[in-house]
């Protein structure tokens, strides 16, 4: 057991518990992401915001670890629940997937998950959280089999992924399933230094991955702008722009600012638009920490007014984000397909309306953190199709860090969610570089 383990069984324990349970229900109900809803419980709550990091941590690291493993979790409580899950109040419903991935995923001991459920239910359904819990660790082996046995990802995805990826479904699924995903950062200066500073490991040029970070802003570096949070595959799509001294870029769909801060730090001069304010803000903090300066504007580009075109673009367009669910697994139980085909139309509006703003001769960047064809390649092969003055720029070998395992055949950049599982995987990238020809 860890030391985030053994907090489950500490005076905190049981408080810890019920937040990580008030914030899974808000998650679910309300289709929250988990870094909100997170962030809200700690604003709201003194006691909580009070709590030690480690307690803060394992809060985390428990809704995280039901949110992954759902699928599979739920799988199991149909064998040992007479009704329905749609039948259990979500709240009891949700003590009781958080009971099985305390003793299946986190070996919390047996006494301190049911006692600690038993007492957060309420009188009213003590009994049946109290009777359930107790049966399935009465057959722990019969309970590691149905976790075993079933899907890791809800049934539309998995279908979508054995469609289009084959026999490398497994892999991917298996990517989604790490239980702490390392955070990268994009530094300024010196990756070395600060990868021997924060105890993390060099990945790039300017990137270090840290595997136990702690709280993110307590790290040294964080308060004087130092670095910033970008995932490793989330760093490519710039690093492909080939950016020189003074370069003007747009950044679409900019925040929350990972990319229009990596452009500022190659030089460019970046004008970042966003149509959400509360994102945005976010990226405006972000400059303001960093010292870094942009132009920002706070509109839907698909209503943007102006006789500027510019000669480098990127737009890292609205997905599913079904590459993120290493980090963000609460994606996956709160979009349906329906989604998949609302966003393809919303991603194929912004590149034209992208195509528009960009300069003759000019360079286009396309990327989206889903693994979804109809977000990435087909996606671009319609563009292609229909805009006759587009040439699809093959992204080359040697512009490819070789540690990633990646797909460029078709000129196009695939990213899996496991090409740096030996290092603790990495998101899902599609990335697709166009010239506009004359």
């Amino acid at each position: 057991m860890n030391n985030l383990q053994k907090n489950n069984i500490n005076n905190d324990g049981a408080y810890t518990r019920k937040k990580a349970i008030e914030i899974l229900v808000k998650i679910l109900e309300n289709n929250k992401p988990l870094d909100n809803a997170f962030e809200e419980s700690t604003k709201k709550s003194s006691h909580f915001s009070k709590l030690i990091n480690e307690d803060k941590s394992f809060c985390r690291l428990l809704i995280s670890t039901t949110l992954r493993n759902l699928t599979s979790i739920d799988y199991l409580l149909t064998k040992f629940l007479s009704k329905p899950l749609n039948k259990t109040p979500l709240k009891v419903l949700t003590i009781l997937r958080i009971n099985v991935a305390q003793s299946f995923f986190l070996k919390t001991p047996d006494h301190a998950v049911v006692n600690t459920a038993v007492e957060l239910c309420g009188k009213k359904w003590k009994g049946l959280v109290n009777g359930v819990s107790r049966e399935i660790l009465r057959n722990k082996e019969k309970a590691k089999k149905y976790l075993n046995e079933s899907d890791k990802v809800p049934d539309w995805l998995l279908r979508r992924w054995k469609r289009d990826w084959g026999k490398n479904y497994n892999d991917i699924v298996t990517g989604h399933l790490n239980l702490n995903p390392p955070i990268d950062l994009y530094v300024k200066n010196n990756a070395n230094y600060w990868a021997r500073k924060l105890n993390g490991k060099k990945l790039g040029n300017n990137s270090v991955r840290l595997f136990t970070p702690g709280l993110i802003s307590d790290l040294e570096g964080y308060e004087l702008g130092e670095w910033w949070i970008q995932d490793y595959s989330s760093q490519i799509p710039v690093s492909l722009l080939e950016i020189q001294n003074n370069d003007d870029v747009l950044d679409l769909c900019a925040a929350p600012g990972g990319k229009t801060a990596q452009l500022i730090s190659l030089g460019a001069k970046v004008t970042s638009i966003d149509n959400n304010k509360k994102r945005l803000f976010r990226l405006e903090q972000n400059l303001q920490r960093l010292n870094y300066e942009a132009i920002v504007e706070n509109k839907d580009i698909r209503n943007f007014s102006t006789q500027k075109t510019w000669p480098k673009i990127i737009l890292d367009a609205p997905c599913s984000s079904t590459g993120t669910l290493r980090k963000n697994p609460e994606i996956m139980h709160q979009k349906k397909e329906s989604d998949i085909v609302s966003l393809s139309k919303l991603q194929s509006d912004l590149l034209d309306t992208a195509w528009d703003l960009l300069k003759e001769d000019g360079t286009l960047l396309y990327c989206t953190c889903s693994l979804e064809k109809e977000e990435g390649e087909h996606q671009i092969e319609n563009f292609i199709k229909r805009k006759k003055n587009s040439l699809l720029d093959k992204i080359n070998n040697n512009e490819i860090d070789k540690k990633l395992n990646v797909s460029n055949q078709n000129k196009w950049l695939r990213i899996f969610p496991n090409s740096l599982n030996y290092e603790g995987g990495n998101d899902g990238f599609f990335i697709a570089r166009i010239k506009k020809i004359t």
